[in-house]
């Protein structure tokens, strides 16, 4: 989330919107927005398996409460999603960087 955030304005320039999505309670996740100064909007306290029926990601668990994996989806303006990425851990997140290039090839 903190390399999204640090793309931002790029995101902003393109008029292209991020929204994160999070397992974790309101105060929680509130942490986490205001620990990496976040700007764009969270939703938080969703149910993990509900949520992994819905977009397909994985879940998993942390400390003890259960997770969503992340999964990063890139949408075409229509709502058609033209991308997604899923990770079942720690590696193999999609990159601001090339959600950016991915963007700026939708508006060509």
């Amino acid at each position: 989330m903190a390399d999204f955030q640090q793309h931002k304005a790029e995101f902003d320039a393109l008029d292209a919107q991020i929204v994160a999505l999070s397992a974790d309670p309101e105060e929680d996740a509130g942490g986490t927005v205001e620990r990496l100064g976040l700007e764009f909007t969270m939703l938080y306290d969703l149910d993990p398996e509900a949520t992994s029926r819905t977009i397909g990601c994985y879940t998993g668990t942390h400390e003890g409460r259960p997770h969503i994996q992340p999964a990063a989806f890139i949408l075409a303006p229509d709502g058609r999603i033209v991308h997604a990425m899923y990770s079942s851990g720690k590696v193999g997140r999609l990159t601001a960087t090339d959600a950016l290039t991915m963007v700026k090839d939708l508006r060509k």
